[in-house]
């Protein structure tokens, strides 16, 4: 979708079926926000006020139960977020809906059998991420699974789940620590490795409202790591031009040296040197006139930004790790990102 991003005149909000395919009835919201985000549960919310509010109205949010409906956002006509509502309050005034993405039934998903892949079963991670997405929807699925998208990584590991070992979204969590990631649209779950979805156009200082701040991150320094395992060590750096810093690392779901070695490297690949961030802050939302549409701000996305307003001016090959947006009828509409380094080069 291209740009330029805009600024919605309209959102359109709708209880759906727990699939997402039913539409059961729409509010009037006098607020909302949603979002998404890289390796985690993106959350949604709306406030519906009493007055005015039509009979229909009240009926339908009356009869509207958690994880039986989904909260779907559409954004001058445009579905942006849709997922299972978690909680609703009831108020004399207004009703308030909270909602999270599709991942958070994993999180009520238990491991019920032995998944094992050791040895010469070993696979892709991103199949093995797969393997327990399609475990955990298996026996119930929410309309998740016709649309499971998966792109392998190109990291080869072991993994072995017990029965009644733990949840599958935090199997998947670990696996997003070592080598995949994943992100909800909607329905769909993207599964790929930790490179790029695909490459946005650059955005500069004047693409944001707010000021961009340039940030060297001692503290996040890492020259030597160690990756600890289960019964297996994987080392990676040495002595930085500016000192040795080490960070040891406990994982006890990492049964092979692979998995091992490649977080091993990824922790001194992101901290030598130390890194350098361009700052967002939450005040500096994306401009109307940026050029991106709503729907290409895919957590996982590579975005360049160049900034040239401070005395460290650099240029940045950004990856795109949240959404936040929030919309008032009267104040109008806000779309914030958080964009995390994938590697950057100053120019001065």
């Amino acid at each position: 979708m291209a740009g330029p991003l805009g600024c919605a005149d309209e959102y359109v909000v709708a209880v759906h079926d727990r699939t997402g395919g039913v539409e059961r009835g729409q509010v009037e919201p006098s607020s909302l926000t949603w979002g998404r985000v890289l390796d985690d549960v993106s959350e949604a919310e709306v406030t519906i006020p009493r007055e005015g509010e039509s009979t229909e109205c009240c009926r339908l949010l009356n009869e509207t139960r958690s994880w039986c409906n989904d909260l779907t956002f559409f954004r001058d006509g445009i579905k942006v977020w849709q997922g299972p509502i978690i909680k609703i309050v009831y108020g004399r005034d207004e009703t308030t809906i909270y909602a999270k993405d599709v991942v958070a039934w994993l999180f009520r998903r238990k491991i019920k059998a032995l998944l094992s892949y050791m040895g010469a079963g070993s696979l892709d991670l991103a199949f093995i991420a797969e393997a327990l997405i399609r475990h955990g929807y298996g026996q119930d699925d929410p309309g998740v699974l016709d649309f499971l998208l998966v792109f392998a990584s190109g990291i080869v590991g072991e993994r072995q789940y017990k029965p009644n070992s733990g949840y599958v979204g935090d199997a998947l969590q670990e696996l997003a620590r070592t080598g995949i990631d994943y992100t909800a649209i909607g329905h769909r779950l993207i599964i790929s490795g930790e490179t790029q979805l695909a490459r946005l156009v650059g955005l500069t200082d004047d693409d944001f409202i707010g000021e961009l701040k340039v940030i060297e991150d001692g503290a996040a320094a890492v020259t030597a790591s160690s990756v600890i395992g289960k019964g297996v060590l994987a080392t990676a750096g040495g002595i930085g031009s500016c000192g040795l810093l080490e960070r040891l690392v406990t994982e006890d779901e990492i049964t092979d040296l692979a998995s091992a070695q490649a977080e091993a490297d990824a922790l001194v690949a992101a901290g030598d040197p130390a890194p350098l961030y361009l700052e967002i802050p939450d005040e500096a939302q994306l401009a109307p006139e940026a050029q991106v549409g709503i729907n290409d701000l895919v957590p996982g996305v590579i975005i360049p930004v160049a900034s040239e307003q401070t005395c460290r001016t650099v240029a940045a090959e950004l990856r795109l790790q949240r959404v936040k947006v929030t919309f008032t009828p009267d104040a109008s509409e806000k779309v914030q990102v958080t964009l995390v380094p994938t590697g950057i080069d100053t120019i001065a």
